[in-house]
């Protein structure tokens, strides 16, 4: 009988004993589960860092040598928090990714899109929120060649609300009229220098940003026929 008894209490122990380690071996397991992943652009800490991080990955985009197209990655990476390096405010035409062309992926830039890249209090406001909140470094205003905005602002283009938004671009229009693509040319990028400027009027946060050298904020312009990506500081 004591025999049996000890048997007895011998297995439960054992029981238990593996019950335990089991349980810590999942609790464990769990623990380590729920610490997120590091964003690799964790370690851009300075507006330089980040200018450096988008030419480079429009020179891998030119080259066709992208690194940024795991999309599973970069959910998993960034599905607890976000903070892009960059934010590009860039035209809505659809040949100009800036995800792509700067070989950037799910949730290393902010992009802000609208006809002719020209901002507004609400895209003012998004720039606040990814610089001031998110600790965003570089802001890029990018334009691009063969722009149907800028034509739109040259031709006096109107239709219902575009209207007014060509009409914001007017300013901005420059060069010879005898040279109508020289003269796209040059009216995008004053264009782009126009809105970098505009933008700091606009909104005293980002102009403090600016100021102090936490943030900089640059031109960009887009060749379409090549892809490559020229900036404008």
């Amino acid at each position: 009988m004591k025999k049996t008894k000890l048997i007895t209490a011998a297995f439960f122990s054992m029981l238990f004993a593996t019950s335990f380690t089991q349980a810590q071996t999942g609790a464990n397991n769990s623990s380590k589960s729920k610490v997120p992943v590091e964003n690799k652009h964790t370690g851009i800490h300075t507006p330089d860092e980040a200018l450096t991080e988008l030419k480079e990955g429009n020179q891998r985009f030119l080259d066709n040598k992208l690194i940024n197209t795991n999309y599973k990655e970069g959910i998993e990476q960034t599905k607890a928090d976000q903070h892009p390096h960059s934010l590009i405010l860039s035209c809505l035409d659809s040949r100009i990714p800036p995800e792509i062309i700067f070989d950037q992926g799910i949730g290393n830039i902010f992009v802000a899109r609208v006809a002719g890249n020209i901002e507004d209090p609400n895209v003012l406001g998004s720039m606040e929120f990814a610089t001031k909140v998110k600790g965003t470094k570089l802001i890029v205003v990018m334009g691009h060649n063969k722009c149907g905005a800028v034509k739109g602002a040259v031709d006096n283009a109107e239709l219902g609300n575009l209207t007014q938004l060509v009409n914001q671009i007017k300013p901005a229009i420059t060069g010879d009229k005898s040279n109508p693509d020289l003269m796209l040319d040059e009216t995008a990028k004053n264009n782009v220098k126009m809105t970098i400027s505009d933008i700091l009027k606009g909104s005293s946060v980002i102009s403090e940003l600016v100021n102090n050298g936490s943030v900089k904020i640059v031109g960009a312009y887009y060749d379409l026929t090549c892809g490559k990506v020229s900036f404008i500081e």
